[in-house]
Order: structure tokens, then C-alpha cells, then sequence
């Protein structure tokens, strides 16, 4: 609810100081794909209709559209290089793929009509068009933000040589996306998008486009937010087949990104109608995100001034109390280090805290000899918070502490890699009161690389006092399926 207010209020601001000056400078382009008519591989049925109702729901919102239907490997390349010409420098971007992709070597690939069946992984890098590549193109072009969405994730359509798939069973694998990108996927890491619910599916888009669409020309929702509203309802409709199908989203952006800005529907006034009809996109900065990410600068020192620089900042911050705190506690540090007492008035005392002492829970593991935390007998099994989404083959968790301490968990995770080679992580927090719910909206996956034989730590704060209890949720992809 927190979160939902301060981006109602960062929109109206948007529109009530800036929108004129943003829509004037700020250019805003789409190139949306749909390719169902391939020449050597399994054709589809629905992608040309959902590009080209995405297509139609961007233009009415103030996009420039290009859209592109059942186009070959030199045209797609063309349009992209335009795409990145258009939004170089300061523009706004978005991107839509429908139809066959693929991951080689945890790549993902977008499938152009024309590739001819391959006989080799190799066939598939030359021929199709590489999402990195695409990623990084936008990067180098400085552009403001780029939104990915790719519905690309449908069964694998190569067929098999020497008793293997070329390329994975199905689905695409998770990116690493650049500063200022979100990608959002149709399906999860290894899972198939459906195009149909039956037989009797008599609708003319896929699954997740025909959930998706609606969230578009919604004034006031961000793309994070639709796509949660996106992934319940696909969720939801998959399971009722018996298909696990859980759209995904990997976020490098510093703010939110809206399709239309404005309040969201419940909320708007006749302020709206003062600023006029024209639409624009507002990345809006969340400011509860900037205040964390001072506080996690902030969180472990030992000055005194920091704290205060901190309550300067944000008087009524969330860590306002325990900032005001640790002040009083460093200050009556340095005061007392200054105090002259003889050796022998008292025996050696205990470091003096600087908060109240936290409740510590050592799981999986016993707490240092010095701790006066339960044993690790005493608390929850590491492998009761963690959920894999697949098997993890080459990261292991070897260590999880919880500390609550100012009636906020501390959670710290070492995530061991076990072979000689780095990998890639994704992880995020569930939180969760005394009963189990949920007391906080999903995060955002967070990207993390673990270094060949080394070890890498998680450290997170709980983002509100209900929550009381957490699990970890990972993703790599080396993960093998369930």
C-alpha cells in the first residue's frame, strides 16, 4: 500500500510540472515483431495477431510504431539497427517478440522466418537473431530506458540430432539485462508459453498477450505492475490445463517505467483533466528504492555522522528510529571511551552494543563460540526457507543467518559455487508473517555472478516490521528441471 502511494504521488507530480517538457523532448518508439509463417521449422499460429495487437495498444498510447509480420533474419536486423537509432541518446523504447526462440548455451535467440533447419547449435547463433547482442546494441546507443518483452518462449521447434535437442527442450534462458533495460518473458526459465487453453480456445491471442494487452493503456501502471496483474491471470489460466506457465521479469532500471502516466484509475481527479490529454511515459524514480539504497550504504558504519547525515535526508525515513538510535549509542561510546576508569573498579565488560541485542538464528550451521544465538538445533533448516526454481547444479547455500534487530529481519546467505567456472544467479526474497502470508508486494529478480570456487553473501533487510518470516527464492541457469 506504502509503495502504491508514493508512486501515485511521483505520477501526479510528473504530470502536474513536467509532462509538457517530457513529451516534448523525449522520444518514444516501439518495433514489435510477430513471425508465425516459418519456411523450414514448425509454423505458429497467433504470434502475427499478438504483435499486432500490441502494435495497435502502443499507438494509441503516443507510440512511433514499426511492425514488422513473418520477416526474415537481414530484415529483422535492419529494423532493430533503425530501433536503436531512434531511441539513441535520451529516447524511450520498447520492444516486442512473438514467435520461436530459442537458448543455446544459456543464449537466447529470436527465430526469423527464414533460418533453415540446423544441423548444429552453431547453425542457430548464424542464422537467428541474439538477444545479448540486441541488449547491448540499446546500451551502447545511451538510451533512457528500453522495455524487452519477449513472447518467445513456446516449445522448441528444431528437431533432434544423436538422441539430443538442438538447443533446449523448451523456453529461454534468464539475461542479465544493462543498466536502464527490463525484459519481461513470457514464461519463467524453462517453461513453455501457451498459445492456446484447448481445442475450443477460440480467442486470437496467446496466453500471455491477451493478458497483457489490457495493462497497456492503463493510466498509472508501471510495467512491474502489470506484469504481476499479467502473471496471476496467466498463472491462474495455465493451471487450469495442468501447464505451469509463470511470466517473468529481470529489471536494470532505477525507476519504474508507465506506458501512461497518470493516477491509476481509482484515483483520479479533475487534476488529471488540468493537465490535458496528451500521453507520455514517466520512468519514475521510486524514492522508497533511493532511501534503501542509502541506508544499505550507511547501514554497518561506525561514525556517527552518517547516521546523521541519513535523519538529515529523511527525517521521517523508515530508519529514522534507528538512525536516531545508533547516533545515541556511538555518541555515548565516544563520551564513555573518553572517561578515565581504573582497571580494577570492575571486571571486563562486553563490548557495549549499538542497538538493543538482536535475536539471532544460526540454520544449517552451529553460531560462533562467542554467540549467545540458539543452537542451529533449535531453529528452522536452511532448506525450509529456500525455494529452487529447478535443481541448483553447481551453487550450494552454505550458510544462512536471521537476525532480527528494531523489529526488522537481517537476513545473510553464503551462496557457494562448487565448480571452476563463474555463474550466474538470480535470486529474490518472499516475505512472509507468522502464518505464512505474503506482507510485501514480489520482488524484482536481483542478478548476482559467483566466482569460480569462491563464495558470494547475500545480505537483505526486510523492507517492513510485519514480516516475520522469509524464503529465498533462486534461479541459475545451469538449474536442471524439476
Amino acid at each position: 500500500m506504502k509503495r502504491s502511494i508514493l508512486f501515485g504521488l511521483s505520477v501526479l507530480i510528473s504530470l502536474l510540472l513536467g509532462s509538457s517538457v517530457m513529451a516534448a523532448t523525449e522520444r518514444r518508439v516501439a518495433l514489435v515483431i510477430g513471425n508465425n509463417d516459418y519456411q523450414s521449422i514448425v509454423k505458429l499460429e497467433k504470434a502475427v495477431n499478438d504483435a499486432n495487437a500490441v502494435a495497435a495498444e502502443l499507438r494509441k498510447v503516443g507510440f512511433e510504431v514499426e511492425v514488422l509480420n513473418n520477416v526474415g533474419r537481414k530484415k529483422m536486423n535492419l529494423a532493430i539497427n533503425d530501433f536503436v537509432q531512434k531511441v539513441s541518446g535520451g529516447g524511450v523504447g520498447v520492444f516486442f517478440f512473438a514467435g520461436h526462440g530459442l537458448q543455446i548455451n544459456n543464449q537466447n535467440y529470436l527465430v526469423p522466418i527464414d533460418m533453415d533447419t540446423p544441423n548444429d547449435p552453431a547453425d542457430v547463433v548464424d542464422q537467428a537473431v541474439s538477444v545479448p547482442i540486441l541488449q547491448d546494441k540499446l546500451a551502447d546507443a545511451k538510451a533512457k530506458y528500453t522495455l524487452l518483452v519477449l513472447d518467445a518462449c513456446r516449445n522448441n521447434p528444431l528437431p533432434k540430432k544423436a538422441g539430443r535437442s538442438i538447443g533446449t527442450t523448451r523456453g529461454l534462458a534468464m539475461t542479465n539485462s544493462p543498466n536502464g533495460q527490463t525484459v519481461l518473458y513470457s514464461a519463467g526459465a524453462n517453461q513453455e508459453a501457451l498459445d492456446s487453453l484447448g481445442n475450443n480456445d477460440k480467442n486470437p491471442n496467446g496466453l500471455f498477450t491477451r493478458e497483457f494487452l489490457p495493462t497497456i493503456s492503463q493510466p498509472g501502471i508501471s510495467s512491474t505492475e502489470a506484469l504481476k496483474k499479467t502473471r496471476s491471470m496467466v498463472i491462474q489460466k495455465a493451471k487450469s490445463v495442468g501447464h505451469e506457465q509463470q511470466p517473468a521479469i529481470y529489471d536494470q532500471a532505477d525507476g519504474d517505467f508507465y506506458f501512461v502516466s497518470g493516477p491509476a484509475p481509482a484515483q483520479r481527479s479533475t487534476a488529471a483533466g488540468a493537465a490535458g490529454s496528451t500521453t507520455t511515459i514517466v520512468q519514475a524514480v521510486d524514492p522508497q528504492a533511493i532511501e534503501l539504497s542509502f541506508w544499505d550504504t550507511i547501514k554497518d558504519s561506525k561514525q556517527s555522522a552518517d547516521y546523521q547525515d541519513y535523519l538529515a535526508k529523511y527525517p521521517n525515513g523508515q530508519f529514522a528510529p534507528l538512525a536516531s538510535r545508533r547516533v545515541a549509542a556511538l555518541s555515548q561510546t565516544v563520551s564513555r571511551s573518553s572517561d578515565a576508569v581504573p582497571a580494577s573498579a570492575s571486571a571486563p565488560s562486553a563490548p557495549s552494543a549499538v542497538a538493543a541485542e538482536p535475536t539471532q538464528v544460526a540454520m544449517g550451521s552451529a553460531p560462533p563460540p562467542a554467540a549467545a544465538a540458539p543452537s542451529a538445533s533449535s531453529g528452522p533448516s536452511m532448506a525450509s526457507k529456500i525455494e529452487e526454481q529447478g535443481k541448483m547444479n553447481n551453487l550450494k547455500v552454505t550458510d544462512m543467518r536471521a537476525t532480527k534487530r528494531d523489529n526488522l529481519l537481517r537476513i545473510q546467505v553464503d551462496v557457494t559455487n562448487i565448480s571452476s567456472s563463474n555463474q550466474q544467479l538470480y535470486y529474490r526474497f518472499k516475505w512472509l508473517d507468522r502464518d505464512g502470508f505474503t506482507v510485501w508486494d514480489e520482488e524484482p529478480w536481483k542478478p548476482m555472478i559467483v566466482y569460480g570456487n569462491q563464495k558470494q553473501v547475500i545480505n537483505v533487510v526486510s523492507p517492513t516490521f510485519k514480516a516475520t518470516d522469509f524464503r529465498l527464492i533462486l534461479q541459475s541457469p545451469d538449474n536442471s528441471g524439476n
